[in-house]
């Protein structure tokens, strides 16, 4: 039973059931047990984050764009690009995942993508937010958790990596300074 994959379960504006991966494990049963053909594979692009899949079955209501928005912000917010105001999102029917030989748990490889949609962290429901903060993972804007660690392979912005320029030119000019006093003496 602990073994058994088990991803969140939501529901898109229309209806449809959205399926998010909270570890790899559900990442990997998301793409290759869960999934149909017709379903829509959803990742954030350049960062890593859940799986999410639309699921569009046969006989049920057609995929809107509203479902499609819905689904791209729940990939946005449960990936390392939560902290951004926009994040790209990836999408594919789940047809053309693929899992590359060797590869670890939850990696896939897409052979043909789908149009790139643009997720916003900020726009998913309020309760999934709270969720989130309670179970201990808040985040700050700079991509910190609120403990004082940093988010691994935190997604580089301008923003940040501008202020990481700015704080290693302080330190060397403290260091040079330094450096003149004790050649003075």
């Amino acid at each position: 039973e602990r073994n058994q994959p088990n991803p969140r379960k939501l529901t898109s504006p229309s209806g449809h059931k959205v399926l998010v991966g909270r570890n790899r494990r559900d990442n990997e049963a998301i793409c290759f047990l869960l999934s149909k053909p017709t379903d829509i594979w959803m990742h954030s692009r350049g960062c890593p984050g859940a799986h999410v899949l639309l699921c569009n079955r046969r006989g049920g209501p057609e995929v809107k764009d509203e479902d499609l928005q819905f689904a791209a912000d729940l990939a946005a917010f449960y990936s390392d690009a939560r902290t951004e105001t926009r994040a790209k999102i990836t999408t594919a029917e789940s047809k053309h995942i693929t899992k590359p030989r060797g590869a670890p748990m939850g990696a896939v490889s897409v052979r043909q993508e789908g149009k790139t949609l643009v997720g916003r962290p900020d726009d998913v429901a309020p309760d999934l937010k709270e969720a989130r903060e309670k179970s201990g993972v808040a985040w700050d804007e700079m991509g910190y958790r609120k403990l004082g660690t940093r988010a691994k392979n935190k997604k580089r912005t301008a923003s940040v990596e501008k202020a990481r320029k700015e704080k290693n030119r302080e330190e060397a000019k403290g260091k040079n300074k330094r450096r003149k006093r004790k050649e003075e003496q």
